[in-house]
Parts: C-alpha cells; sequence; structure tokens
C-alpha cells in the first residue's frame, strides 16, 4: 500500500509541474496557439496506464479513492487534449481562408459561424497564456462549462463550416468544370481574391494544357483578357477579347469559348 501511496504521490507531482507551451499564431500579438503536446501525451498514456495497474492491484483499498480521483482526471485531460488538437488544426486553416474579405463575402453564414468559434478560441486560449499549467485545463470557463465540451461544440461548428466551404468549391467546379485540376486549396486561392483576375495565373497550366497564362490588357484595360501565352511562350491572340468581371468560374468559361473560336 505504501508503494502505491507513492505511485500515486509521483503522479500528482508530475501533472502539477507539467505546462503547456504557447507560441504565438504567425507573429500576432495576442493570437496564440498550442506547441508540442509530445512530452504530455507520452506522460498521459504512461500515468494512465500505471493508474489501470494499481485499480487491479489488491492493496488499493486504501488509495482508492486517489487513484479514481486521478483516473477521472486524466481521462478528461485525454478527451479534452485530443477535441483541442482538432480544434486547432481545423481553426488554423479555417482561419487563413475566413481572413479574406472575397470569402467573407460569399459565404455570409458561414463566416458568422467562424467568427463565434474564432472568438472562442481566442479566449481560451489567452486564458492557457495567462495560466500555462496543464491541470488549469480541468477547469471550468467563466460560463461554467467545460474546456473539453467547448471544444466538442466549436469542432461541431467547424465540421460544418468546412461541409458548406466543400459544397460552395463544388459549386464553383460544377460552373466550371476545369476547376476540377484543382486541389482545395488552389481553387481558394482564386475565390479569395475574385477582385483580381491575375490570381488565376499561377493555376492556369493546371486547368488547360496549352495555356502557361492568360495575357491581360494594361493600364484600365487590365481586365480585358487580350489571348494567351501558349507553354512555348508563343502568344495566340483571341479573335474577340473578354473581360475578366465578375464570377471568375464565368469569365475562365467565356474565355474558354474564345480560345476555341
Amino acid at each position: 500500500e505504501a508503494s502505491l501511496e507513492a505511485a500515486v504521490d509521483k503522479i500528482r507531482n508530475d501533472w502539477e509541474k507539467q505546462v503547456f507551451t504557447v507560441l504565438n499564431h504567425r507573429d500576432q500579438h495576442g493570437l496564440y496557439i498550442l506547441g508540442s503536446l509530445e512530452e504530455i501525451l507520452v506522460l498521459l498514456e504512461d500515468n494512465q496506464a500505471n493508474l489501470l495497474t494499481m485499480l487491479g492491484s489488491r492493496y488499493i483499498r486504501g488509495v482508492q479513492d486517489r487513484v479514481d480521483e486521478w483516473a477521472k482526471k486524466l481521462s478528461l485531460l485525454s478527451e479534452t487534449l485530443d477535441e483541442w488538437i482538432t480544434c486547432q488544426r481545423t481553426w488554423m486553416y479555417l482561419e487563413n481562408i475566413f481572413g479574406a474579405e472575397d470569402i467573407q463575402k460569399q459565404l455570409p453564414a458561414e463566416s458568422q459561424k467562424f467568427l463565434v468559434v474564432d472568438r472562442s478560441w481566442k479566449l481560451i486560449m489567452t486564458r492557457t497564456f495567462n495560466d500555462t499549467r496543464v491541470l488549469s485545463a480541468l477547469n471550468p470557463l467563466d460560463n461554467g462549462a467545460l474546456l473539453r465540451d467547448t471544444f466538442m461544440m466549436n469542432n461541431e461548428a467547424l465540421e460544418s463550416i468546412q461541409k458548406s466551404l466543400e459544397e460552395y468549391l463544388e459549386t464553383k467546379r460544377m460552373a466550371f468544370p476545369r476547376f476540377y485540376f484543382l486541389s482545395n486549396d488552389e481553387l481558394l486561392e482564386i475565390m479569395s481574391q475574385t477582385r483580381d483576375p491575375h490570381a488565376v495565373q499561377p493555376h492556369m497550366s493546371k486547368c488547360f494544357d496549352a495555356i502557361k497564362r492568360i495575357k491581360f490588357g494594361e493600364g484600365r484595360h487590365g481586365h480585358d483578357i487580350l489571348g494567351f501565352m501558349d507553354p512555348s511562350d508563343e502568344y495566340v491572340p483571341l479573335s474577340e477579347s473578354v473581360k475578366a468581371e465578375g464570377p471568375v468560374e464565368a469569365w475562365l468559361l467565356t474565355f474558354e469559348k474564345g480560345m476555341r473560336q
């Protein structure tokens, strides 16, 4: 029993010393993400296995309550970290996308939804920055909710936003099927800069075998498509110029028809 007492004391002492590494995200002041959790996750796995072994010991009676308490604590911590890691990964990806004004305009409902999660993420990460002790992650938030439950709710919202984003990209691909040659990230790069027709340039050779880049007009005619450069850098003029205005997929479709003529 004494060795079990000592083992539980060691678990407690180890966890009282554990702190999160909190990093600045994209060098932005006041915007934080978690650093590596490797050490914490290894300790968590080891301790959970040890507690399980203790629970099977015939000398457990004197420390049963403490072992049960730590088993519950570490189980909650494990679930919290799983949800936290998922939330961080998805938030970082979507934060980049919904930071673009063009995407906000095209997906207003999803942008609002993301804003709610974004606020929640920033509050939690500021709290973590101010108190990096790992065990503090088990304390409820100001609204009384557990961190695990808050992350679960946020992850549901982020999943729904990602689904809407996929559907949105699918409508763009259906309108201009050559977008199927681009990855989601490449297509999002174009859609997040719809006011700049030149945003399509890096992706033209993927959409069209015969095109290296589009030839736009100059100055106030900068939105006029005059022709294109083929892979050998030869200029091929269009019989009639095309206006690169409105939805990207629409003017690219008009450009494609102009090419065929």
